[in-house]
């Protein structure tokens, strides 16, 4: 398989990324928990979507991609289901921390994360947060990729390596900041660029799925002692290793239960999942306490959101994408074969691609 080929075990394990934020915004909102409160690091499933969200792009990116249809496929993938759910949140009874006029317009144009203001960050659809953190990666991805091709392979590695310490003590200084701020988050996503473009040009790194799943708990044992927001620097190579793992059986051809079409689906509705879940959580619960065991109100909860992330995911997310982009399609919202270039066509089975220099990357 060459590069640009479609890598479809990133896109189902998109959904697990997901469901850990489902399951760590039940603990928050007290609906249900882990045992040993393992699902208050379940925030960490943002900090793998950052570096999945690197890696994809990188290695799916046609370099004759011109810039403005990069950009113009990025608002496509992402916008119209943020503003539908901007609207919920206008509409809902109940939302996660604040809304106004004065909320909604930064969150809506995803530039709320440059605030310091709580109510501002994390308004309207609290989780929107790291869609402004996502736009300015793509801002920044042009650029980034073409400092990256003129610089020796140890600096790229270094690069992404000195980001994640300096944000790190960044964020144990203010762990607000450390949070949310966009460009403190870039350290994440930069460790994925790196990745797939070393991929793209021929690494192929032998990474056995066990060393992976070792290195994630591993990980997991050493944020569970470690001040909030450390593990957002602590878990992105773990996760490096994971998606590296999955991405050279994807290229060998390999077979496996990730590749089955239900989970892709599922990872491919993870983003409306992710838009859904927590407005669906605060909303629902309150009619939910008299029914029974705090698990079952669980089950209820998730399964609404999976069924609302559906409907947006189907009504929404997809119609606009096709629109919204033209002739060419998303590999994100393709089925798990094997894809070739097609006008100008991003080519990765997790996300989208991009390009530029001068005018291309």
């Amino acid at each position: 398989m060459s590069r640009g080929t479609a890598l479809p075990r990133l896109t189902s394990l998109r959904l697990f990324a997901a469901a850990v934020v489902v399951v760590f915004h039940l603990d928050q909102w007290g609906i249900a928990s882990l045992p040993a409160s393992l699902s208050t690091l379940g925030f960490i499933g943002v900090s793998f979507f950052f570096v999945l969200s690197g890696f994809v792009l990188a290695w799916g990116t046609d370099p004759a991609l011109p810039a403005r249809r990069f950009y113009r496929h990025r608002f496509a993938r992402v916008w119209p289901s943020h503003a539908v759910m901007v609207g919920v949140a206008a509409l809902v009874p109940v939302v996660a921390v604040a809304r106004s006029w004065e909320i909604a317009v930064p969150n809506l144009f995803l530039v709320q994360s440059w605030w310091t203001d709580p109510e501002v960050v994390f308004g309207m659809n609290g989780v929107a947060w790291s869609l402004s953190c996502e736009l300015f990666f793509y801002a920044m991805f042009p650029l980034t990729v073409y400092v990256l091709r003129r610089v020796p392979g140890v600096v790229q590695w270094a690069l992404p390596l000195v980001a994640l310490v300096v944000a790190g003590y960044v964020g144990l200084q203010d762990a607000g900041l450390g949070e949310h701020l966009p460009v403190l988050r870039f350290s994440e996503f930069l460790l994925g660029v790196v990745a797939g473009l070393a991929l793209r040009e021929g690494w192929r790194p032998r990474v056995h799925p066990l060393v992976a799943a070792v290195a994630v708990v591993a990980g997991l044992a050493i944020c569970y002692r470690a001040p909030f927001p450390l593990p957002n620097v602590i878990m992105p190579v773990p996760f490096l290793l994971v998606l590296l793992s999955a991405a050279a059986r994807d290229l060998d051809g390999r077979g496996g239960w990730l590749r089955s079409r239900a989970l892709i689906f599922a990872g491919e509705a993870s983003f409306a999942l992710y838009l859904v879940h927590e407005l669906v959580i605060i909303n629902l619960a309150p009619r939910l306490w008299e029914i029974g065991p705090q698990w079952v109100m669980a089950l209820i909860i998730a399964a609404t959101a999976c069924v609302c992330a559906v409907v947006l995911h189907l009504v929404v997310e997809r119609p606009f994408n096709k629109l919204l982009r033209g002739r060419s399609r998303s590999v994100a919202l393709a089925p798990p074969v094997e894809l070739t270039h097609d006008d100008g066509a991003e080519l990765t089975g997790a996300g989208d691609p991009h390009a530029r220099e001068g005018d291309r990357v």
